[in-house]
């Protein structure tokens, strides 16, 4: 791992051990075992640092590509898969090589969304992203309905938003019970809202 990366996470976990981003580059320095001088090589301050761990652990994960969902069966397995993957994008997070032990990514990301959504930039992601889920939803729903397995008598839009609703209360359920069986609960949700939707 370069010195660059080593400073973002030994800093992110510090944020965590303390449980606030309110530290300073001496604890920064005292905690990854580099210099000062080192640390300045790569950032020109402790602000630097926190614009980094935003962009590395909240900014990047939160853009999905949508190229690698693979989907495959009928419309409710695609609508199904691709929610998934959406959910568990979220959840698993940046993968942080130099945090040894197992760490809930949720922890991350409470930490960070205080700061992050105070951001512009990170504001316009989160919407950016959520509107590229509902219109790659909207895609999957229509192609649902020529299909005859997604009822007509909904509009796109409801179903849409209503697939948008379960993946979204779900990651916020995992935010405030992250020991809570998320699968299950993926599970149980979406075959009550595929029961709602689904041709008869």
């Amino acid at each position: 791992m370069n010195t660059k990366d080593l400073i973002l996470e030994k800093t992110l976990k510090l944020i965590l051990e303390k449980g606030t981003i309110d530290i300073s580059i001496s604890e920064i320095r005292n905690y990854s075992g580099l210099t000062t001088g080192g640390i300045y090589y790569h950032f020109s301050d402790k602000n630097d640092i926190f614009e980094e761990i935003l962009q590395k652990y909240m900014v990047d994960y939160i853009k999905i590509d949508f190229d690698k969902i693979l989907l495959e069966g009928s419309s409710k397995d695609r609508i199904h898969d691709a929610l998934f993957y959406i959910l568990y994008h979220y959840i698993n997070g940046v993968e942080i090589e130099s945090i040894n032990e197992k760490i809930n990514y949720n922890s991350v990301i409470l930490l960070l969304t205080s700061v992050g959504y105070a951001h512009e930039r990170v504001n316009q992601i989160i919407s950016q992203t959520g509107n590229d889920v509902k219109m790659f939803l909207t895609d999957l729903v229509e192609e649902g309905k020529r299909q005859n397995e997604i009822r007509q008598d909904f509009s796109t839009e409801n179903i849409v938003e209503s697939l948008y609703i379960l993946y979204m209360g779900i990651q916020y359920y995992w935010l405030v019970f992250p020991d809570y069986d998320v699968d299950l609960m993926f599970e149980k949700n979406f075959d009550m809202t595929w029961q709602a939707i689904e041709c008869q």
